[in-house]
């Protein structure tokens, strides 16, 4: 099936909807103004609208509208936020195209992929300086990464990764060439970057980077030999025996290390890796953040934990703890919610606060000092919580007994709500990412529901594809309900009026030409909603009912 078809399927771009729905930044508009439940009213409409822009040959995007997020250094990151009809248009592409190019990527790239998440990036990370001894990392920061991607590059690597359709390619040009509106006013058409806060902009970056990857791994597991090898060590040995330089990568997003065993071999990759990205993909390394540590001397930081190689009974393991910058981010952020209970004490206040501490203990619990981090913590945020609402008590409701049944801390009730209680949690092993029961989108988009249109039967049967053919002469290539040109390379699908359960035989009276997106229209649970004063539409929409 041709691409453009799968991504202006009204399933996928309902479901594009949807997607959208449960995103926080669908309250936040773009340059026009509109959130996305003000344009939700329509449905079939946007939808429509959605299958017309993608099927133009003239797409052009509205202006991003550019917002400065404060960092942590006094600095800020430039956010692109799109229109929300721009961002159907972005979330409609990448759910088709993200389910043929993900299983091209690299498996140790864990950032914005499907079933993956930073727990199987930690636990790899923990597992090669565990058990394959990796003690030295190359830590490179690739400065202002979203915003000096090169585009004549990146267009060349989406299609060497597989996609090809020329529209959509040229949809994506649209996207990056859109023009910028800055926070005071000026517009600016950018030559370079993608836009950070666009729904396609992680898996642009990963198509960036997957070249990376596979590099780096050719240059160590990767590396072709004269003979193959049944056992993984067996490789590695032979590897060690060719002299070359054993390095392992990991990649989340933009944020990578480079694993080694020696500080030689460190260097030597060290250099290598910055000549490739300068050469190869017009990107440039900060000098400042970028350096080579000893795990056994020094820690790393890695998405928000910071990791040290110590010593026990003569073995060097990986010690995970919460990272400085993330320990100073979790005490404001929870000093900031108590501060907004002090002064609004309501039932919907106190339940944010428990789902920032839910949070919280989610992601952070993989840390194997995770407890004597946010023990330190929550002796603060206990003082502050005395300070602010008095002596704490044993009264505590369902919630709080069915997340902590085993612990006895004190707590605080707002509103009788009993607030959560920080450092009480247990430590969790991380797991690594198993592909073994993944089901990929390439597979649940070969069983949805334009696929189960065509009956097996007809698949190769030659008197069948005689007929279609015959089918389409006589409506001269235009769909029977639209009345839109089928041009030779586009798909199209023939449709039995009176259904064969029904008594209808296949002769070309009781066949119509049709797009596939209306033949699917016609087969989905809300077809009456659509081309209500089409009278052919109706009548084959009759046919169907009768067949119920």
């Amino acid at each position: 099936m041709i691409l453009i078809d799968r991504i202006t399927s009204n399933e996928n771009i309902e479901l594009a909807i949807d997607k959208l729905k449960k995103n926080k930044g669908s309250k936040t508009p773009g340059v026009d103004g509109i959130c996305l439940k003000d344009i939700l009213e329509d449905k079939a409409k946007i939808i429509m609208r959605a299958q017309k822009t993608l099927r133009s040959n003239n797409y052009k995007p509205l202006p991003v509208r550019r917002s400065e997020i404060p960092k942590e250094n006094g600095k800020t990151r430039p956010l692109g936020i799109p229109t929300i009809f721009d961002r159907i248009i972005q979330q409609s592409i990448k759910r088709v195209i993200e389910a043929l190019i993900d299983k091209k990527f690299y498996p140790n790239s864990f950032g914005f992929r499907p079933k993956r998440s930073a727990e199987h990036a930690k636990a790899l990370n923990c597992n090669l300086i565990n058990r394959a001894g990796l003690h030295f990392v190359v830590d490179v920061d690739i400065k202002s990464f979203f915003d000096n991607t090169n585009h004549k590059k990146l267009i060349k690597q989406l299609i060497k990764i597989g996609i090809k359709d020329k529209k959509i390619i040229s949809i994506i040009k649209a996207m990056l060439k859109t023009e910028v509106v800055l926070p005071n006013g000026e517009i600016v058409k950018p030559e370079k970057g993608t836009h950070q806060g666009g729904i396609l902009s992680p898996l642009l970056a990963n198509v960036v980077l997957n070249e990376l990857d596979w590099w780096i791994d050719s240059q160590w597991f990767g590396k072709r030999l004269d003979r193959e090898y049944k056992k993984q060590k067996y490789k590695k040995c032979a590897l060690k025996r060719c002299g070359l330089t054993e390095v392992r990568i990991i990649r989340y997003a933009d944020d990578f290390k480079l694993l080694c065993r020696t500080r030689e071999g460190a260097d030597k990759i060290f250099k290598l890796v910055k000549i490739f990205l300068k050469e190869r993909l017009k990107l440039e390394v900060s000098k400042e953040k970028s350096k080579i540590i000893n795990l056994k001397k020094k820690s790393n930081n890695f998405l928000g934990f910071r990791i040290k190689a110590i010593k026990r009974r003569n073995i060097r393991t990986a010690r995970t703890f919460i990272g400085d910058k993330a320990k100073k981010n979790i005490l404001l952020k929870i000093r900031a919610q108590i501060k907004t209970l002090a002064r609004i004490p309501t039932t919907t206040e106190a339940m944010k606060f428990n789902s920032i501490i839910r949070g919280i203990q989610n992601y952070y619990r993989i840390a194997t000092m995770v407890n004597i981090d946010l023990n330190k913590i929550g002796y603060i945020i206990s003082k502050i919580l005395y300070i602010r609402f008095g002596k704490g008590s044993n009264k505590k409701d369902i919630m709080y007994r069915m997340r902590f049944p085993n612990y006895n801390y004190k707590v605080w009730n707002i509103d009788n709500i009993a607030l959560f209680t920080l450092e009480a949690l247990i430590f969790k092993i991380p797991k690594h990412y198993s592909d073994k029961n993944y089901k990929s989108r390439v597979d649940e988009l070969k069983e949805s529901i334009e696929e189960k249109l065509y009956v097996n039967e007809y698949k190769s049967n030659p008197k069948w594809e005689i007929l279609r053919a015959e089918v389409r002469f006589k409506s001269n290539s235009k769909c029977a309900v639209t009345g839109d040109y089928i041009s030779g390379n586009n798909r199209y699908d023939v449709h039995h009026i009176i259904s064969k359960q029904n008594g209808g035989q296949d002769v070309i009276e009781n066949l119509v030409l049709l797009k596939p997106e209306i033949h699917r229209l016609l087969h989905s649970n809300k077809a009456h909603e659509f081309y209500k004063e089409n009278k052919m539409y109706q009548k084959l929409l009759k046919s169907l009912s009768e067949k119920k």
